[in-house]
């Protein structure tokens, strides 16, 4: 088959991986939240009241919703504002009295393992891509090597970045450094593969980098880094030196 068919293929399989992940589930930040009625009536002396007037429109549908019916579902991604406003315990003042309103986070909503799932799959679609960049090219510059965790990064971050309500959520240098070890076992795949050095100094580089990248930001989080690792690990390693035996069939 001729490598400009399969970086076709690569690509739009690909594009389609991420489309249809970033669709269909939810980002790791996203969490469903709910709001209910604590009690209604007197306030402590020392309460701080807010004015139902005051809250963004948002925020003022939640609350009918929480008064009319005693409790309401919001989500972290869809129902930004409100979720600002009135997560945690509040006294919230409306024209039928003075209501005291906890919104926190329900139990079992299942975000941080869709999101994980969400991620990996994003991570696959990016290195498909970046596969599809690497076959169309007979020897292995660089830059064609470079394309798979790049491809892994970038899909993570544009399909966050879509999906966020305001960019400010989005965990940049986590997601950099999923993207960056995602790509990882692929590289040490076709090193293995080709028994190339160099190629593994760069897989080698790649984790570094990626380690120095999440460290660098105030969002720790130790599975950015393990789960490419563990999730993708093996698969990866077989991607890869499968991808390099194709190539090197056609060279």
């Amino acid at each position: 088959m001729d490598s400009g068919v399969k970086t076709v293929i690569f690509v739009v399989v690909g594009l389609l991986v991420v489309a249809i992940a970033a669709t269909t589930l939810s980002p790791a930040g996203d969490r469903t939240m709910v709001s209910e009625v604590v009690s209604e009536g007197d306030t402590p002396r020392d309460a701080t009241v807010m004015d139902y007037s005051d809250l963004p429109r948002s925020a003022q549908s939640a609350v009918d919703e929480v008064v009319q019916e005693g409790s309401t579902t919001l989500s972290t991604y869809d129902d930004y504002r409100a979720v600002n406003a009135l997560e945690g315990y509040r006294y919230i003042r409306t024209d039928e009295g003075v209501f005291y309103i906890r919104t926190t986070s329900a139990d079992g909503s299942g975000g941080l393992f869709e999101g994980i799932v969400r991620d990996s799959i994003l991570a696959i679609g990016g290195l498909l891509i970046g596969a599809g960049i690497f076959v169309r090219k007979r020897r292995h510059h660089l830059h064609s090597l470079i394309a798979l965790p790049t491809g892994a990064t970038v899909a993570l971050l544009s399909a966050n970045a879509f999906s966020a309500p305001t960019l400010s959520v989005v965990n940049w240098l986590g997601n950099i450094s999923f993207g960056l070890t995602a790509g990882v076992p692929v590289l040490t795949g076709i090193a293995l593969q080709q028994r190339d050095y160099y190629i593994g100094v760069m897989a080698l580089s790649t984790l570094i980098l990626s380690v120095v990248v999440l460290f660098s930001g105030n969002k720790l989080s130790a599975l950015y880094l393990l789960l490419p690792l563990l999730l993708l690990g093996l698969p990866g390693v077989g991607f890869g030196l499968w991808l390099e035996k194709r190539s090197g069939e056609r060279s």
